[in-house]
């Protein structure tokens, strides 16, 4: 009998045993290199300050060497969920506070909600994407923010386009933008290239208990929802 796919969450220490091509992946924890003191005396509130801080002190905690970057935004608070099968990793999400993915700071659509949860990836080996690994994975932390009454996930997506050829596109750690609006996100702000994409948790969770049924309410509830574009102000 074959076994079936488990998903679970990640510890720093189990991610130095997965064998898997995003495990040790920067895309989202370069560094800027602005001057800190200008981005300060351009910001107007005390709460935006607090969160340019916080971006900086996780850039600086990403410089660690020898150590996966990977691993720091786990112990930094990040979750980072796998999906096995006969112990083999089939695929790998990340999503955590916005503020742990300095790079966000470098696309037009920046920034994002700081009380919603940051989607960063979702990474499936390509053998396995037939088998909607991903959507299996985004489930999951689907469920896991509901029960902590979580508000919302963001993320930033990405559209092809004639600048961007087919390997880039699919090398690319960013979720495309058809796979996000298919399962439920919307438009929140709009880019040739980049989009922010937000999925608002109560309109996948409603009122309805957590146990038992929940993967088919949340199956029905976006079967009979169509995708909202919000327009910008």
């Amino acid at each position: 009998m074959e076994e079936k796919v488990t998903i679970s969450d990640i510890s720093a220490e189990k991610l130095e045993k997965i064998s898997i091509k995003c495990a040790d992946c920067n895309f989202w924890f370069g560094n800027d290199d602005r001057n800190l003191l200008r981005e300060i005396l351009e910001i107007k509130s005390l709460p935006d300050i607090k969160y340019l801080l916080r971006f900086k002190f996780h850039e600086q905690s990403y410089k660690k060497t020898g150590e996966k970057k990977l691993g720091i935004f786990i112990n930094n608070g990040g979750t980072v969920k796998a999906a096995f099968k006969n112990r083999y990793c089939l695929g790998i999400l990340c999503a955590g506070s916005c503020n742990l993915f300095p790079r966000l700071r470098s696309f037009k659509v920046y920034p994002p909600d700081p009380r919603s949860t940051f989607l960063g990836c979702i990474y499936a080996e390509p053998s396995q994407r037939g088998e909607a690994i991903k959507k299996r994975l985004l489930i999951e932390l689907e469920k896991d923010l509901i029960r902590k009454k979580a508000y919302s996930i963001e993320t930033i997506g990405k559209r092809l386009d004639d600048d961007i050829d087919d390997e880039e596109f699919e090398n690319s750690p960013l979720l495309s933008f058809k796979f996000l609006i298919n399962n439920g996100f919307y438009l929140k702000k709009n880019d040739q290239l980049y989009p922010l994409l937000r999925l608002d948790l109560k309109s996948i969770a409603g009122d309805f208990s957590l146990e038992g049924s929940v993967l088919k309410k949340i199956a029905y509830k976006r079967a009979v929802r169509s995708p909202v574009i919000m327009k910008e102000k």
